[in-house]
């Protein structure tokens, strides 16, 4: 197997991992767009509706919590795989992926989890409301940093194709080269 190969599998890993991400903050977008986009004045029932799908979703059982954990790891073996090889361009791109990584989750652990926590036990509507437009702000900030690392991950395979080509390239010429200098000798 081609270190190519190994390359683009690692992106694969990585980008999977990130658009089962990007899912599963779509399905909360239904709620979030209403607490930070739109005019609260049009849409009474916004907070509540949300309030409601959050509390739920701390209610949930703990064995699907850890469900966006496997995600995780299917990430971090990606990136595992990459820093492994550890070539100039593999630590640039992961290692600037592997920040953004850590940059979304700890917003998770910092923003959304607390902001769990209190919707699911505050009966004060003003920390409800916070909460509320923390987790969106959160979670748009989450997305913000994942398409940060397909982006980079897919300059990394174009980049790595480009230079792959170069190589290629570069070989062919040297045997061409090789062929000519033998027939003259």
């Amino acid at each position: 197997m081609t270190k190519e190969y190994y390359q683009k599998t690692k992106v694969a890993m990585i980008l999977c991992s990130c658009f089962f991400a990007y899912g599963t903050y779509w399905s909360d977008w239904a709620f979030d767009y209403y607490l930070l986009w739109a005019n609260p004045a049009d849409h009474p029932e916004a907070v509540s509706r949300a309030a409601l799908y959050y509390t739920a979703q701390n209610d949930i059982p703990n064995i699907l919590k850890y469900i966006p954990l496997a995600n995780l790891f299917i990430g971090a073996m990606g990136f595992s795989a990459g820093l492994a090889n550890m070539t100039e361009s593999n630590a640039l791109f992961d290692g600037a992926s592997i920040i953004l990584l850590l940059f979304a989750v700890s917003t998770y652990a910092t923003s959304v989890k607390p902001a769990l926590l209190t919707i699911s036990e505050s009966k004060n509507n003003d920390d409800i409301l916070a909460s509320l437009k923390n987790i969106a702000a959160a979670h748009f900030i989450t997305v913000m940093a994942i398409t940060g690392i397909i982006c980079l991950q897919l300059a990394h395979l174009f980049v790595m194709k480009k230079s792959s080509k170069s190589e290629k390239k570069a070989e062919a010429k040297e045997k061409v080269e090789a062929a000519a200098s033998k027939k003259t000798d």
